[in-house]
């Protein structure tokens, strides 16, 4: 390896470098290498082991970039500090900090500058023994530290020994200190600064600072929820610039000053896909349900609102979910002092940005306008606004011309965009605010200060394949910042060189002035767009056009190169050339963006909200003179030239510090350790300006060694001891280099001619040894020779035995095999005989046990069929029974309707007989004869006994006691419908007892809401309407249910009285038949009445009897009419009192009545005197029914006797 010379080359864009070994050279310009090491596929051309032909052409100086390789291993050399490399370039940087990663030592130092690697997993380097030793060294100890002997080689790079200097210095010299902290997202800026601030807060505790460190630390996350969010770089990418400047006194942190820069609020309503908006939106959405009722989101979730997309709450970020971050969010609120309704009333305001993102539009009926096709009342009452001036403010938008005001119809895009800038400006003003909080618990007093440490979290340098607005104010910001950068690096070489008595030449190096003067000079792009801003057409290609026309005709000749204009850019397209490489801006939305505008009519309702919301748009000031220009307000109010005016601040304070830089990396965008993806770094090292940094510290000398490396590796080229008399001889004068105190620095070329000259020179060594090695392989091929004779010998003699041994041994194996065979024939003929046997055995065996088991088999089955013939006779014969009765019983069912029917056929022919009788003239009565009152007494008794004997009153008591089955089947179903209103009435005073909870609870929350109080008003009064109408249909219901029992009840009792009211008639009708036979002479006379009294008794026994008559028509009169029918025809009823619907109807004492004009009857028929036989004759009591409204039990009734004639 010593004739061939380490170099890298350029291999493709995807490994950048590929470390390589020069093996011979085809001219002056082609080089032959072949790869010694690469991360590439075997199959690809740059594998390790191909070789490859480069031209030197290609390469700057027309020389490949030299490896970094340690003398003494032949490896690659690993070294701390970047500046102490000896072939410093761009890949050799890069393969330093690759190896130092792949070792898990994230840090590397370019002199003062710290270059920090995402390592991507947690390291022990942050432990108390480190931080404690490091102090010791770089604070307590720091004269160890600044002594001149002390290499920087031996120094492990360290973010705690960037923060423990700034720390010192401030201490020793009082003047105030920075430490820059920059990089792309997800290299670790965020966390840097954590382990900054958590090492300078512990340099010093004091216990009266506790709080106030506390609320410094705490103030990270709580910032980081706020303004941090998801992106597909990172997880918790920062998407605002922030400035923390630590104040010290005395050595001990005794508070903090927070300044924010540039925070995207596009973020807030524009969630591209796998990214998430800012985290506390998430956060808020998975707190707990009582938080969420109290700020209005309670039952929301992450797909009820548009500007989180639906998607991403309950992540896992950083080993932590939405819900367990909150809880740190919020014990950061209350560290701050933001609790009690300030903090609800903080949160309801992110509430109301979340609700405007969910206002959709459409467009109205003119085409022209827009409305609101969303519910806008939950947003109304957050806001405590008028819904439908929300809905005006939104639609609408008012314009001033001169004096006069009026109203513009919005579309539904502007109108949308006009809500979205609202809610962006909201969150901004929020966030603001809450800055401005956590610098009221955090910031000292005037006269507790006396030093200042800042640290700055900025966004670094971005390139992406479509750069906007956003992208164009970073770079501008990284332009100044690389300004400042280049200025210190310039200053720290200069240190160098003074340090090591190297007299200073003029270094010359490049800036970036003319890229700044393009984008803030007079003429630059901030000035353009400003003017586009307040032109009343300005437009994005018309800002894209001027910028070309303004710079194209500049003095500086590097104008054309810096804005750079190519043929296939489209209009709003220009390509600016930074100095980490050239950008192309899209400068669409440039001028809106730019402009900002607010819609003034929201902003003008927002100032009638809660005073969180109105308190963030305050109204703007009078202008103080009557001179002052539209156009400068305007201009003022741009993004553009807010940012310029911070950026100009922060400068400033830069300026009057001492600042450090660290420069994070991040080493591969799939997040796994030990990963370097060399292309992607690279253009973070040249974004971060190491390379720029290399570049001006190697202006002059661009390659260093230590004298004691010059000594040691150049010493073949001559015999002389002094290494200036040695570089001397072999270079021919002292013009290419210069001796310092430590080291040798060589001009551009002269090491690598050094290097070319020990390379010859270890080529006519290698020579020499080639000649002695050459001897060496001769002799030892010639011993070797020599022994494999021998044994070619031995092996032959070897060979011709074993061939004889081979044959002995064949024939022997040969009658072994025939025995074998015969001992194994028998054998098996033995083993078949004896499987037979075994096989007839087994199918005896098998033929026996399967006849036993068939027959058991057999009885079984017979046994369980007569087992279960016995149970199914004894089912069958109780069936059977129930089946004869029940049929038994529907024949008598059948016989008795059939009955019925012809008891009232015969009935209703008895009344027409009688009428037709009552219609002829009567015969003449024969004369009438006494009849003893003992006698008709007996006689009643007698009829009594005979009718209780007859199968008719029978069949009508168990018709009575079928009826009454049947009524109880009727309550029971009644009480069953009663039950279920029951039910319905419970359920409907629970709801009613919901709506009233919720009308309460409603009315708590909102008992200061003069608008949302009237809302609620309303929608009680519904409610409390809804109620009464329910309590209604419920009284109505129990009302009916009243009135179905009472007319039951009237019903059962007219039932009963009509069933005794029948049996006391068929007594009657006896003793009636009776008497005319035994007291009349006239056989016809007694014929005529005894077939009345038959059919009388036939029509009346036959009518109905509640088995065959519809409930509902048991109150009807007509069978009371039938009943008096035979009365008035034997003119013993008076005819009954008519109602006015002309219906007849009988009064209570309807019967008895009945009974009395009988026994008139009687006596006008057989006459007597009547006051002698009410004299005589007992009075002759039965049971019968009550009157016809009566309650159905039995009563006595009297009959009084005939009178004699």
């Amino acid at each position: 390896m010593s004739q061939q010379q380490a170099v890298f080359i350029q291999a493709s864009p995807p490994l950048v470098w590929v470390p390589a070994l020069v093996i011979g050279s085809v001219d002056t310009d082609m080089k032959v290498c072949r790869f010694c090491e690469s991360n590439a596929d075997a199959d690809s051309p740059f594998a390790e082991g191909k070789e490859m032909t480069v031209s030197l052409k290609d390469y700057p100086n027309s020389t490949l970039p030299l490896q970094n390789i340690d003398p003494l291993t032949s490896k690659p050399l690993i070294l701390t500090d970047l500046i102490s490399l000896p072939y410093l370039n761009e890949p050799s940087i890069l393969s330093n900090l690759s190896l130092r990663h792949k070792t898990s030592q994230p840090y590397t130092s370019c002199g003062d500058i710290i270059l920090a690697l995402n390592p991507y997993k947690r390291l022990p380097l942050y432990t108390p023994s480190i931080m404690s030793a490091i102090n010791s060294k770089y604070i307590f100890n720091v004269k160890e530290s600044l002594d001149p002997g002390c290499s920087k080689e031996n120094e492990t790079p360290h973010v705690y020994i960037t923060s423990g200097k700034a720390y010192e210095e401030l201490k020793r010299t009082g003047r105030n200190q920075s430490i820059l902290v920059s990089g792309e997202s997800g290299a670790g800026k965020t966390e840097t600064v954590k382990i900054l601030m958590s090492h300078l807060s512990s340099i010093l505790p004091s216990p009266s600072t506790s709080l106030i460190v506390k609320r410094v630390l705490d103030s990270n996350p709580l910032l980081e929820s706020f303004g941090n969010a998801k992106t597909m770089r990172n997880d918790n990418s920062s998407r605002f610039g922030k400035y923390t400047q630590l104040q010290f006194s005395s050595g001990v942190l005794v508070g903090s000053e927070c300044g924010v820069y540039l925070l995207e609020k596009s973020r807030v309503c524009g969630v591209g896909g796998g990214e998430r908006g800012y985290h506390v939106f998430y956060q808020v959405l998975d707190a707990g349900e009582e938080v969420k009722r109290e700020i209005g989101l309670e039952g929301m979730g992450g797909g009820d609102f548009e500007y989180v997309g639906g998607e991403g709450v309950g992540d896992v970020i950083e080993g932590e979910t939405d819900s367990e971050k909150w809880k740190r969010t919020y014990a950061a609120l209350q560290t701050i002092g933001i609790t009690g309704d300030l903090l609800i009333s903080f949160l309801k305001t992110l509430s109301v940005v979340l609700y405007l993102g969910n206002i959709k539009f459409s467009s109205d009926s003119s085409g022209e306008g827009s409305k609101v096709s969303s519910d806008l009342n939950r947003l109304a009452g957050l806001m405590e606004v008028d819904v439908e001036q929300l809905r005006e403010k939104v639609t609408f938008r008012t314009m001033t011309a001169r004096n006069d005001t009026y109203k513009v119809l919005l579309n539904p895009q502007a109108a949308k965009e006009g809500v979205d800038a609202f809610a962006k400006e909201l969150y901004a003003k929020q966030f603001l605010w809450l800055v401005s909080k956590i610098n009221e618990a955090t910031s000292a007093t005037v006269s507790e200060r006396c030093g200042v440490i800042g640290l700055l979290d900025i966004f670094g340098f971005e390139s992406f394949k479509v750069n906007r607005f956003e992208q164009l104010c970073i770079n501008w910001c990284n332009e100044k910042l690389q300004q400042k950068f280049t200025v210190d690096v310039f200053r720290s070489v200069v240190q160098e060189y003074e340090s090591e008595g190297i007299p200073l030449a003029t270094i010359q190096f490049e800036d970036n002035v003319d890229v700044i003067n393009l984008i803030e000079g007079r003429m630059g792009a901030i000035s353009i767009l400003n003017e586009e801003c307040v032109r009343p057409k300005g437009s994005d290609a018309s800002f894209v056009s001027k910028l070309y026309a303004m710079n194209k005709n500049q003095e500086s000749d590097k104008a054309s190169a810096i804005l750079v204009q190519n043929k296939r850019f489209h209009s709003l397209q220009f390509s600016i050339q930074h100095y980490a490489g050239a950008v192309v801006y899209d400068a669409t939305d440039f001028v809106r963006k730019n402009a900002d505008t607010i819609p003034v009519d929201l902003v003008e309702l927002s100032r009638t909200s809660f005073p969180q919301i109105a308190n963030a748009f305050p109204p703007a000031p009078a202008p103080t003179s009557t001179s002052s220009r539209r156009g400068s307000s305007l201009i003022a109010g741009t993004v553009w030239s807010k940012f310029r005016t911070q950026l100009s601040d922060l400068m400033s304070d830069l300026a009057k510090t001492n600042t450090r830089y660290i420069r994070c990396i991040k080493p591969n965008s799939q997040k796994l350790p030990h990963v370097v993806d060399n292309e992607s770094t690279i253009e973070q090292l040249r974004c971060a300006g190491v390379v720029a940094a290399v570049t001006i510290s190697r202006a002059a000398f661009p390659n260093r060694l230590l004298i004691s490396e010059v000594e040691a590796r150049f010493s073949c080229l001559g015999k002389v001891s002094a290494v200036s008399d040695l570089l001397v001889a072999v270079l021919g004068d002292a013009e290419g280099f210069e001796i310092g105190a430590t080291r040798v620095y060589f001009r551009t070329g002269v090491l690598e001619k050094l290097e070319e000259l020990r390379l010859n020179k270890m080529g006519e060594f290698a020579t020499k040894i080639t000649a002695v090695g050459r001897m060496h392989l001769a002799r030892s091929n010639f011993q070797t020779m020599r022994t494999g004779a021998v044994l070619l010998q031995a092996l032959i003699r070897c060979r011709a035995l074993e061939s004889k041994f081979a044959s002995m041994k064949a024939a022997s194996l040969l009658i072994q095999c025939a025995a074998r065979s015969a001992r194994s024939r028998k054998l098996l003929l033995f083993k078949k005989r004896a499987w037979a046997a075994t096989k007839i055995r087994a199918q005896y065996l098998t033929s026996k046990d399967l006849r036993a088991f068939k027959v058991s088999r057999t009885a079984a089955v017979a046994l369980q069929a007569t087992m279960r013939r016995v149970v199914q006779q004894a089912k069958f014969k109780i069936a059977l029974k129930e089946s004869k009765e029940e049929k038994k019983l529907e024949n008598q069912l059948i016989a008795l309707q059939k009955k019925l029917a012809q008891e009232e056929e015969k009935r209703m022919l008895a009344e027409q007989r009688l009428q037709v009788q009552s219609a002829s003239p009567r015969p003449p009565r024969p004369p009438r004869t006494s009849v003893d009152s003992d006698e008709v007494e007996q006689q009643f008794v007698d009829a009594d006994g005979g009718s209780s004997s007859s199968g008719s009153q029978h069949a009508l008591m168990h018709e009575s006691g079928k009826m009454m089955e049947y009524l109880r089947k009727e309550v029971f179903k009644i009480r069953t419908q009663n039950t279920t209103l029951r039910t319905e009435n419970e359920r409907l005073k629970e709801n009613n007892r919901r709506l009233m909870d919720a009308n309460a609870a409603a009315g708590a929350s909102f008992a200061a809401l003069n608008q949302h109080s009237k809302q609620l008003s309303k929608n009680n009064g519904k409610y409390q309407q809804d109620l009464a109408a329910a309590k209604s249909r419920e009284q109505a219901r129990a009302t009916q249910i009243v009135e179905l029992k009472e007319e039951l009840k009237m019903q059962k009792a007219t039932y009963i009285a009509e069933v005794h009211s029948r049996l006391q008639y068929s007594k009657i009708l006896s003793v009636i038949a009776r008497t005319v036979e035994d007291r009349s002479d006239d056989a016809h006379l007694v014929d005529e009445v005894n077939a009345i009294v038959e059919d009388c008794e036939n029509n009346y026994m036959s009518g109905p009897n509640g088995m065959t008559m519809d409930i509902s028509k048991m109150k009807t009169p007509g069978r009371k009419k039938k009943r008096r029918s035979l009365g008035m025809t034997l003119g013993l009823v008076s005819p009954p009192p008519v109602g006015r619907d002309g219906e007849s109807y009988e009064d209570e004492t309807g019967v008895e009545a009945m009974f009395g004009n009988i026994g008139k009857g009687l006596r006008s028929i057989f006459g007597g005197g009547e006051e002698e036989r009410e004299n005589k004759n007992p009075q002759v009591r039965a049971r019968g029914g009550g009157s016809g409204g009566g309650s159905g039990s039995g009563e006595d009734f009297t009959l009084h006797p005939f009178n004699e004639p």
